[in-house]
């Protein structure tokens, strides 16, 4: 069906994949990454938090990547919910097999991390995705590994990702020290309606396709339905696509959104 997909479009590969490049850029990414431009340079930690699907991982990845692999180490954790197995991970990413033992796990951690800084002159950046399922034992673990010489400095810059709540639950539930060392604080919500038409004009250009595809009121639809939601946008235009190829059509419009729309619901 891709290879349909893509000849019947005359485009070049599938459109609206998250690794795509260039990334879509608007307002609130260009802030975000001004934050953590901010961030690395005064060795800061950095919060993000939205809905699901607004692209935070995709946003803090299309920053990290333009660091310069010479000056900074990307270590990149998520989707774990035990400190155990989140921080035995990093140790395999330094080089290093922890202890079981959480007191000096951490220990072995701070002091490989401090050895890999001395012995590369890097810095280290560490990413950690779907903070809002972490315990609360590995949240307060991540925040020993961020304190290093008596809290006058960090040897490691965090960016910690997670959906909404996780702001409340660091602020509620006994975790204020470790949202205080989060200097920087940004919330990603969806695209406006204007943004949402570049946005798919943008994905479409990339695989040489023709933008017309969509027409305004499908597009309006695909906006309303998704809420700007840049998951949902990708998720509703590849549909839409694979219908109007089902179906012989040249043009997404809004009947065929709703008709999409009809058999998400009842699936």
């Amino acid at each position: 069906m891709a290879l349909k997909l893509k000849k019947h479009f005359g485009m070049s590969a599938i459109p609206f994949n998250k690794d795509v490049q260039p990334l879509f850029q608007y307002k609130q990414l260009e802030q975000l990454h001004e934050l953590l431009e901010l961030a690395v340079e005064t060795d800061s930690g950095t919060l993000v938090t939205g809905q699901a699907g607004t692209g935070k991982t995709t946003a803090v990845r299309g920053f990290v990547d333009t660091l310069p692999s010479n000056k900074y180490r990307v270590i990149y954790l998520g989707y774990d919910q035990k400190g155990n197995t989140l921080f035995a991970r990093l140790g395999l990413e330094l080089g290093l097999k922890v202890s079981s033992s959480r007191a000096y796990r951490m220990l072995q951690l701070k002091q490989q991390i401090q050895r890999t800084i001395s012995g590369t002159g890097k810095k280290l950046v560490l990413i950690v995705d779907e903070g809002h399922l972490l315990e609360g034992s590995a949240l307060e673990d991540i925040r020993l590994l961020t304190n290093s010489d008596m809290d006058r400095s960090s040897d490691v810059v965090l960016f910690l990702l997670g959906q909404l709540w996780l702001r409340s639950k660091l602020k509620n539930h006994g975790h204020e020290a470790l949202y205080q060392r989060l200097r920087f604080r940004y919330g990603l919500e969806g695209l406006t309606l204007q943004q949402t038409k570049e946005y798919v004009s943008h994905h479409l250009g990339l695989v040489n396709g023709d933008p017309s595809i969509f027409t305004e009121p499908a597009l309006r639809a695909i906006f309303q339905a998704s809420g700007g939601i840049l998951r949902e946008v990708n998720n509703l235009a590849v549909d839409c696509l694979l219908n109007a190829c089902r179906h012989d059509s040249s043009r997404v419009d809004e009947t065929l959104v709703r008709f999409v729309l009809d058999q998400r619901e009842s699936a």
